[in-house]
């Protein structure tokens, strides 16, 4: 069963104006209680070619999955990618995003 539905086109914008943001080192977190229980993941050109722009949702969404299970499922999160995240591998995006989100459940 999925737990999170994916952000459509206007809840994309709906969700980061009205959101909290966090900042790591390889990606922004945009967190709305606006929204409920639904997740998109943002990749610009700035991260680089179409290749690469993949292989950082890719990272995203996987680093998501594993901790989903720790979130507030009243929210809604757009987690979008620095172009730093083009040279990591997936832990150093899970430990990135498992230290942002944990200090957003805390508060």
């Amino acid at each position: 069963m999925k737990l999170w539905e994916r952000l459509k086109g206007q809840e994309f914008k709906d969700v980061i104006e009205n959101s909290k943001k966090h900042f790591g080192h390889f990606v922004v977190v945009f967190v709305s209680d606006k929204i409920q229980g639904k997740v998109g993941f943002i990749a610009s050109k700035k991260v680089g070619n179409a290749v690469e722009r993949n292989r950082a949702k890719r990272l995203m969404r996987e680093s998501f999955l594993k901790i989903e299970d720790k979130l507030l499922k009243d929210r809604s999160y757009v987690i979008v990618a620095k172009k730093s995240i083009a040279t990591v591998k997936m832990q150093d995006v899970l430990i990135d995003l498992s230290g942002i989100l944990r200090k957003e459940c805390k508060e």
